[in-house]
């Protein structure tokens, strides 16, 4: 999954997490921060280190399997809880969490088949990716998916695409645009006389 979309899955369920629990005040910048730091966890760990180095095997390995996801979750929320900032870890977890069953969607949205077996490593080994630079396997991640959008499977893709960041962004302008609204808070404050 591309950053935008562990981003919009992580905000969908976070504020729908909020919704079930009657929570009347909204997300504070602090919070969805931690989120979206959260969503993009795994990612800033595997690739740098599958990609470019022998440290892992490949950009999904380390903290996409769920032998480290459910302990590192689970030591957040202690810690946060213990601290009186529970919300945190609530946001952490939701983040972290909802960032591995996107990544076993995607290649079936893509390519039609789920990739699942990531989760279990390192009890399942994972798929070695050649070395490469990181910014140079970016690059050609990049070039695939603009080829990728010249197939027909494109345009369910899209389709699915554009219903979860529309769905995101609806719910975080209902969500009174939690981190925006509190830069212009402090814009204005640097602006008034």
């Amino acid at each position: 999954m591309w950053p935008w979309e562990h981003l919009a899955v992580g905000y969908i369920l976070y504020s729908l997490w909020r919704r079930s629990r009657r929570r009347t005040n909204p997300p504070v910048a602090g919070t969805v921060l931690v989120l979206g730091f959260a969503t993009q966890l795994p990612d800033l760990v595997d690739k740098p280190l599958g990609w470019g180095t022998t440290l892992l095997p490949g950009g999904h390995s380390l903290m996409h399997s769920l032998f480290v996801a459910v302990p590192v979750v689970t030591v957040v929320w202690v810690v946060t809880r213990r601290r009186n900032r529970a919300p945190l870890g609530v946001a952490f977890g939701i983040g972290y969490l909802s960032h591995l069953p996107g990544d076993v969607v995607y290649p079936y949205l893509t390519d039609g088949v789920l990739g699942w077996r990531f989760l279990l490593w390192p009890a399942i080994p994972a798929d070695n990716t050649v070395r490469t630079e990181v910014l140079g396997r970016g690059v050609e991640l990049v070039g695939e998916y603009v080829a990728f959008l010249g197939t027909p499977r494109a345009l369910g893709y899209l389709g699915v695409e554009a219903v979860l960041i529309g769905t995101a962004l609806a719910l975080w302008y209902a969500d009174g645009l939690p981190v925006l609204s509190e830069i212009r808070l402090v814009v204005r404050g640097l602006i008034a006389p």
